[in-house]
């Protein structure tokens, strides 16, 4: 793959499958940086971000994730997901926004609303 709209579709799909850390090892840039609502708090480098999205996806079961939006421009994407998942013994039901920047065909930076 080697544009920005056919690697956001393949995370996409890997998400829906419950594959969070297969797409993440295979698309996220060493150097990427993860903003949860503008906060990158221990969400720099691709070490610190495994990490979280192990913690995520070692606790959580996706039901349903569906894309209601899909923005493509350049090296720059984002969506808008509506998320049906358990997390820690709890069902949550949220809508949220995703935005990446790629550089290398590779996710560089991505912040989630």
């Amino acid at each position: 793959m080697s544009n920005p709209e056919e690697i956001l579709k393949a995370i996409i799909k890997g998400i829906q499958e419950n594959k969070i850390l297969e797409v993440f090892d295979k698309y996220y840039h060493d150097d990427v940086v993860m903003y949860e609502k503008g906060d990158s708090t221990n969400r720099i480098g691709k070490a610190a971000n495994r990490k979280a999205e192990e913690g995520f996806a070692g606790n959580a079961t996706i039901h349903s994730a569906d894309v209601t939006k899909f923005l493509v421009t350049g090296n720059n994407t984002a969506y808008e997901m509506k998320m049906d998942f358990t997390y820690g013994g709890h069902r949550v039901q949220k809508t949220q926004w995703a935005i990446q920047e790629f550089k290398d065909n590779k996710v560089i930076k991505e912040e989630f609303f």
